[in-house]
């Protein structure tokens, strides 16, 4: 594997207000992110876990970095990546995934994520390689439309919604 990170960069018409809030709050995540959700509130130097409706455990980690985007300021959020939702790639490593969310201009919001820390972690690189780009694109259409893209099928594991 050559590639160690994946940098992802989106430009989504909502305020940077309005991004952090789909990153950070529950109500939000379990909308596009496959349907996952934080289980407590993140806070900076704390550990979390994110969770599929169904309970089950999906990420876990530790919020390294949590600063609001502020007037003239941009957001970071950074946490720590393991994954719990198959069996895999949960004896991988953690990775880490660093979120920047600025605003670039009137009602417009720049987001760059990056997953970074992969080297030891070749089936979650090769997991979330493009399971960032659905997750990402889904955000963007729901802040922007109120709507996430559709679903996957009910059947789906979060396993297979995030590989695919």
């Amino acid at each position: 594997m050559s590639l160690t990170a994946h940098v992802y960069q989106i430009y989504i018409a909502a305020t940077p207000e309005q991004v952090w809030a789909a990153i950070t709050e529950f109500e939000w995540t379990r909308r596009y992110f496959h349907t996952t959700s934080f289980v407590e509130p993140p806070q900076q130097g704390k550990p979390y876990l994110t969770v599929g409706v169904d309970g089950r455990p999906a990420i876990d980690g530790i919020i390294e970095e949590m600063q609001r985007p502020a007037a003239g300021r941009p957001g970071r959020f950074v946490q720590t990546w393991h994954t719990r939702y198959d069996p895999e790639l949960e004896g991988e490593p953690p990775s880490r995934v660093e979120w920047t969310i600025e605003s670039a201009g009137e009602g417009l919001t720049r987001v760059r994520l990056v997953h970074r820390n992969l080297e030891q972690s070749p089936l979650t690189w090769q997991n979330v390689k493009d399971g960032w780009v659905w997750i990402l694109n889904s955000m963007k259409t729901l802040l922007e439309t109120g709507h996430p893209l559709p679903r996957v099928r009910d059947d789906e594991s979060v396993a297979e919604a995030v590989s695919s």
